[in-house]
């Protein structure tokens, strides 16, 4: 059923945040501000249903563009604490949908800060059944030329009574029309003469405390025997798997010699089988000459050639431990041996034993995190809670000094616990 929700909050410089930040991070957009030259990327965000600009009737219409808008309002503050914008957080009822809830939003924007002058950026949040909207505001008059001075009758506690008040007739009214029987309030639970316990928020911070120690006391049922067992099963499965890598790695090695033998000895034969054609030839000729010629040239080149292919044989068979002759014997016995070696690789499975060794030192990486969680868990709430306070105007320095003197456990948990604070507050540029 639909809930009463709405909040005002102010986005300034003294608490480390720009507009142009927050107007990137709930629209869900990629935006640089112009101001301090850092970009804001919010674009891989998700839940941001509906992103609307709604100006003024004296506002100039490049306005209508998010990153103008808010660049020209960080542009005209000067002060190192200034207040650059006004948010209003409201809960939108959960028995409309998206059409009707921007039609509410519009219609409560036009009613209670359009028609007083200023310019309103919403985006429309929908995540897990949650749908609520994020109304930016700028504090300043404008004028067709640009912003001017400040309103600060904007800032009347009354007129932020009034603001509460209106939002609730404004959802009572809509879901009059719609025929929904259910009714919001913005007086306390003592105005309305309700007499029951108010219920207290818990922030995001709390709820990743609350998990984190889920998981620690989750993780409790692993002794210090226990795992000590459990490692040593783990290192001596590490080891047989190495072993049997080693083993694949050698019968790869020798499946390359082997295709680097077959291919030396099949040059090597042909060379011999060339340097036996030409000697042949040779001979032939010789027997078919003349009685009167001269074939003391011949003889000579012959034992030349018989000489170099008696050299060449006795080099392959020093080499290679076989006749020459039987050089493509040993070529056959060869590609057998591979084919063997072959089979017995593909059979043992090396990306099986790979895949072994992968899940074998991610266990192992993760028991060993979680004995270290367990031992500092104590420590790490202690420092946390001390440093939760500090969260909201802790700077890039302290930050740093705070993490220079945790384990990784530790500036694991910090670094969670910092990006909840500066998600909330609409900036995450912080140096890890």
């Amino acid at each position: 059923m639909a809930i009463y929700h709405c909040s005002v909050k102010i986005i300034g410089r003294s608490s480390g945040r720009s507009s142009v930040a927050a107007a990137a991070y709930r629209a869900g957009e990629k935006m640089t501000n112009e101001r301090d030259g850092i970009t804001h990327d919010y674009s891989r965000k998700v839940g941001v249903a509906h992103s609307e600009i709604m100006l003024s009737d004296h506002a100039p219409s490049q306005y209508n563009d998010r990153s103008q808008l808010w660049n020209a309002v960080e542009k005209i503050e000067r002060r190192l604490d200034s207040q650059t914008a006004r948010e209003v957080e409201v809960a939108l009822p959960v028995e409309f949908g998206l059409d009707d809830n921007i039609q509410l939003v519009r219609n409560y924007i036009a009613d209670n800060f359009i028609d007083k002058g200023m310019c309103a950026d919403f985006s429309i949040h929908d995540n897990k059944g949650n749908p609520h909207a994020h109304i930016m505001l700028t504090m300043r008059e404008i004028s067709p030329s640009g912003f001017e001075n400040k309103n600060r009758d904007w800032n009347n506690k009354n007129l932020l009574e009034q603001w509460r008040e209106n939002w609730a007739n404004e959802c009572n009214r809509a879901l009059a029309e719609k025929g929904v029987q259910s009714r919001i309030d913005h007086r306390s639970l003592e105005a309305q003469g309700l007499e029951r316990m108010p219920t207290i928020h818990v922030g995001r911070s709390s709820v990743r405390r609350v998990h984190n120690e889920a998981i620690i006391l989750f993780n409790e049922q692993y002794t210090s025997h226990n795992v000590s067992l459990f490692m040593n099963e783990l290192n001596e499965g590490y080891t047989i798997a190495k072993k049997h890598l080693n083993e694949l790695s050698q019968g790869e090695r020798e499946i390359a010699r082997i295709q680097d033998n077959i291919k030396t000895i099949s040059k090597r034969t042909e060379d011999l089988r060339m340097q036996y054609d030409a000697l042949q030839y040779i001979k032939s000729e010789r027997n078919s000459m003349g009685r009167f010629q001269n074939k003391r040239e011949i003889d000579a080149r012959i034992d030349n050639i018989e000489s170099a292919y008696k050299h060449s044989c006795d080099y392959f068979q020093r080499i290679f431990k076989v006749a020459s002759d039987q050089a493509y014997s040993e070529i056959r016995r060869l590609e057998r041996d591979y084919m063997s070696i072959a089979q017995s690789r593909d059979n043992a499975g090396i990306s099986r034993y790979q895949e072994k060794m992968r899940s074998f030192e991610k266990e192992y990486k993760r028991q060993q995190l979680l004995a270290q969680i367990r031992a500092d868990r104590k420590d790490i709430f202690d420092r946390l809670d001390r440093a939760d306070v500090r969260l909201n105007k802790i700077t890039h320095d302290q930050y740093r000094e705070i993490a220079r003197e945790l384990r990784p456990s530790q500036v694991a948990l910090l670094e969670q616990q910092r990006y909840n604070q500066e998600k909330a507050r609409g900036i995450y540029d912080f140096v890890r």
